[in-house]
């Protein structure tokens, strides 16, 4: 990238911070960074079975690729081979429409990773307390108790700051560090996939399962449904604000992106089938999956009996009514292990727990792969005047946007104190509202700027056509399907941010930017193979 009208000192400085981005991110680091801001293991489609009920998930497994994802994923090709450095849909989106839309599609994501990024080390504490009861439960040290609530704040504060010390060494060192947390998590899943289809075979009949819970409609079936398949397959374009740090980009992210499909649908698909078919599904029970109380101390006991499941029943399943969740993949794989052997066999036991260790190295991954694009948007914002000038720093040794990552950690640390799950409708609402933006850059970008070389999306304008309606439909039926059951209230916290990041440019503009010319996206560095 180079700085339009670079003829003052600001430009300079400017320019002479970016020369010290390393290019050194390959497709296999850049398959598992992609991986895990994307997919991160099968853990969150267990809420889509207990939303949508199995058949109806099972179809969204296929759908949702299908409509949104490879859309999505034929999108970021075409802009990425414009526009391939830093900063990626922000640069796209400016291009575009202009520094307020710009601006407005870096904030929102941003904002989103903030409270959805920080998430992710306080659920791999809540996950290692699994094997270390104290961290639910709190620790009494003579006449000193420290509350389970603190406990996990020190473990997340730990995985915060080392993950984030990770991402100053380098985009490169992160992304092979997720290709070995990917092969570590994926193991346990490999393997109760294989026991609950063995299973499934082994029983010589296939559970009858509907397609939608009993006593629900299609559209109560898809208000929640669709947003967690939706949030379990979006993020493809994220990676992409790391552009300057991809060694040929135009090529590496287009393969690491079908290669990322691939993955992530069996990771999504095959331990679901196997979960459902295996002994976890039968007899009402897969409408514990993902199930969570409704207010704080109740329990799951009052949101199953909206099921018809009584609290008798679920005591017959081994499950505690008082539970604030019901069951979630590492729950699934113990009744796997029980179907296959008892209640009294150790394989329970065993399956519980392996999955639950891929569960923590699923959501340390899932941190690590957020906060790339978390902490590169702000860093090619500020180099574009967008941001306070102290984010352009780049670290002279290794070539990363340190500033930025370690404001960032600052910001994943206040919030993961108090760490709570927004609904997932917010958070895809506005990362959605950021991708439709994208697609109506993509076509200003065909019709204004004709010159850029770029690969194409196939079958010229109908293809183009075709492409875009995808992702604009199952948005807008997600959304009608929300505002049915919830009504405006469930979208209002995405609202105010929005309208919040409205009111920050302007003081941003006329403060910030003055003396910081434009980056011009369309050039890039020499890159090295």
């Amino acid at each position: 990238m180079s700085i339009v009208n670079n003829q003052n000192g600001e430009g300079k400085v400017v320019l002479a911070e970016i020369g010290k981005l390393k290019r050194e991110v390959t497709l296999l680091p850049l398959f598992g960074l992609i991986y895990f801001t994307v997919c991160g293991g099968a853990f969150g489609a267990e809420a889509i079975i207990g939303f949508s009920g199995p058949g109806l998930a099972i179809a969204l497994f296929f759908l949702v690729p299908l409509v949104y994802s490879i859309p999505n994923m034929l999108m970021v090709r075409e802009l990425q081979s414009m526009m391939p450095g830093e900063g990626g849909y922000y640069h796209w989106v400016k291009q575009a429409f202009g520094p307020f839309a710009g601006f407005m599609a870096g904030w929102m994501n941003w904002v989103v990773s903030w409270v959805d990024v920080s998430i992710y080390p306080v659920l791999a504490a809540y996950y290692i307390g699994y094997f270390f009861p104290v961290i639910r439960e709190g620790l009494q040290i003579g006449n000193l108790f420290i509350d389970s609530n603190i406990l996990s704040l020190i473990i997340a504060l730990i995985l915060i700051w080392s993950i984030s010390y990770l991402n100053v060494r380098g985009a490169r060192i992160a992304g092979l560090v997720t290709n070995w947390l990917g092969i570590f998590m994926i193991i346990p899943l490999i393997i109760i996939s294989i026991l609950g289809i063995y299973q499934w075979i082994r029983g010589g009949v296939t559970v009858s399962l509907p397609f939608i819970p009993e006593g629900q409609n299609i559209f109560g079936a898809l208000s929640t449904g669709i947003f967690v398949a939706m949030w379990n397959f979006m993020g493809w374009e994220l990676p992409s604000a790391a552009g300057d740090e991809i060694v040929n980009p135009r090529r590496t992210y287009p393969m690491a992106m079908l290669l990322v499909l691939i993955a992530a649908i069996a990771t999504y698909l095959l331990p679901t089938l196997a979960g459902l078919y295996g002994g976890a599904g039968e007899d009402g029970k897969y409408q514990l999956w993902g199930i969570e109380e409704s207010a704080s101390g109740e329990g799951i006991a009052p949101a199953m009996e909206d099921y018809g499941i009584s609290a008798d029943k679920l005591q017959s399943w081994g499950v505690d009514p008082t539970s604030s969740v019901g069951w979630e993949f590492n729950d699934i794989a113990h009744a796997i292990g029980e179907k296959i052997s008892g209640k009294d066999s150790p394989l329970p036991w065993i399956l519980g727990g392996m999955v639950t260790i891929s569960a923590v190295l699923g959501m340390i991954g899932l941190f690590i792969g957020n906060s790339l694009g978390g902490t590169r948007v702000p860093f090619a914002m500020a180099e574009d005047g967008m941001m306070p000038r102290w984010m352009v720093k780049v670290h002279g040794r290794y070539g990363t946007p340190w500033v930025s990552i370690v404001f960032c950690a600052i910001l994943y640390s206040i919030f993961s104190y108090s760490a709570f799950a927004v609904l997932v409708v917010i958070d895809v609402f506005m990362n959605v509202v950021v991708l439709l933006m994208q697609f109506l850059a993509l076509w200003k970008l065909r019709l204004a700027r004709p010159d850029i070389k770029r690969w194409k999306i196939p079958g010229g304008w109908a293809g183009l056509t075709i492409i875009t309606l995808g992702p604009f439909l199952i948005f807008f039926l997600a959304v009608y399907s929300q505002f049915q059951e919830e009504g405006f209230n469930s979208l209002g916290l995405a609202l105010v941010a929005i309208v919040v990041g409205m009111l920050v440019y302007f003081p941003v503009r006329r403060y910030i930017k003055p003396g910081v010319p434009d980056i011009d996206p369309f050039e890039l560095e020499t890159e090295t193979d």
